[in-house]
């Protein structure tokens, strides 16, 4: 059977995930799956099992407990968000501005997908990830250690309490208004941590946290990445630019929505 005739059967499932699941249990790249495909009885009964869960609603990355962020896997549960594609263009816009020796922070580190990025592409950076969730620190350790990566986490609201002297800090954090997250589709709402989506102030709250214990935790010359809302730039410009930050590049994601910010701070 081919991955066509699978999807034909499943026609109240969106192809996409079918095919995303296929790829995952008969440990196949996307592009084998257009041969004819051979289930062994485990892996076939891992793939109906799969099929009635998506028909819940849940996301098929959590099904298979993994997702893949800028050619790299990470393992992924109901923890942490799904790292998303339109993340990645935020690694390869900040890569521009990196030595490579740099101290980077990365707050809210979740599933501590954009800091291995980074430390793939750059392995001399000394990279620590802070996050509230206890939770998700355990999947960010996991990650760090399958991609064997040395990352310092930290436990913490925002910023840790036992480092600074940073030279970059990034972070992609909840910026989903209360009004937003109303709208947002049931996949996301039902199963992803609301504590990583929402945020108060309009989606605002931890932009404004976060620049207002800045000046302790960031070098002299140093550098900020934040990931924002589609509808957030103008206010997220803003808002840098009143802490006396320079905006090194505004860009849009892979859709071609407004989506990130890099800025430098004034010496």
């Amino acid at each position: 059977m081919f991955a066509d005739d699978i999807c034909l059967k499943y026609q109240d499932l969106k192809p996409e995930d079918i095919r995303f699941l296929l790829s995952e249990i008969l440990s196949l790249p996307p592009s084998r799956l257009h041969s004819r495909l051979t289930f062994n009885s485990e892996q076939k009964h891992l793939f109906e099992s799969a099929i009635k869960r998506l028909r819940t609603g849940e996301p098929p990355q959590y099904i298979v407990n993994n997702a893949w962020f800028y050619g790299l896997s990470f393992y992924v549960d109901k923890r942490v968000l799904i790292p998303r594609f339109d993340s990645e263009v935020l690694v390869e816009a900040l890569s521009r501005y990196i030595k490579g020796d740099e101290r980077v922070l990365e707050i809210g580190v979740g599933s501590a997908a954009l800091s291995i990025a980074l430390k793939k592409e750059f392995p001399s950076l000394v990279m620590h990830g802070t996050d509230i969730s206890k939770d998700a620190l355990a999947v960010a350790k996991i990650n760090a250690e399958r991609h064997g990566c040395d990352i310092t986490f930290h436990h913490a609201d925002l910023f840790p309490s036992v480092e600074s002297g940073f030279d970059i800090i990034l972070s992609n954090p909840p910026y989903i208004s209360e009004n937003e997250y109303q709208k947002l589709d049931s996949r996301v709402k039902d199963y992803e941590p609301k504590s990583a989506l929402l945020a108060k102030n309009e989606g605002l709250e931890y932009y404004q946290r976060i620049y207002e214990n800045m000046a302790s935790y960031l070098n002299i010359n140093g550098i900020v990445a934040f990931e924002h809302g589609f509808d957030q730039q103008a206010r997220i410009v803003n808002l840098t630019e009143s802490y006396g930050f320079k905006i090194l590049q505004m860009g849009k994601d892979l859709s071609s929505r407004d989506r990130f910010i890099i800025a430098k701070i004034n010496s």
